[in-house]
């Protein structure tokens, strides 16, 4: 998985067998440790308890919880990603965005045998 995030945005990526992962185990998670006993994780869970897309922070890890309906129609589909904007204080709100990855077409050396080309435009095949 690829997070980035932005203001109050988060973005995930996820390539094809982190999504069968997903569908099978409800979980998939990426973990980075910084030494010193830090480790940074985030997750994406499947959950039935959830009606939408959230995300939290539980002691050095992001957590973003999708509806398991909502979840299973977006594994087996060929929509992109799914979204959430929710408000997290009278001024601001914080966006979730969850998606397939699609191969970076600018990074030749990079093993894009996971992503999903099938979904990439075909205007952007061509270049």
């Amino acid at each position: 998985m690829k997070l980035r995030t932005t203001k109050n945005s988060i973005r995930i990526r996820i390539r094809k067998s982190e999504l069968t992962r997903l569908r099978n185990d409800s979980k998939v998670q990426e973990q980075i440790n910084f030494g010193s006993e830090v480790v940074f994780s985030f997750a994406l869970i499947l959950d039935k308890e959830v009606e939408v897309l959230t995300g939290s922070l539980e002691t050095n890890s992001l957590v973003v919880r999708i509806p398991y309906d909502l979840g299973l129609k977006w594994i087996d589909s060929n929509e992109v990603g799914i979204e959430s904007m929710s408000k997290v204080s009278p001024t601001e709100e914080l966006t979730i965005l969850v998606e397939k990855d699609f191969p970076c077409l600018d990074r030749p050396n990079e093993d894009k045998s996971d992503t999903f080309w099938e979904l990439v435009p075909e205007i952007e095949k061509a270049c």
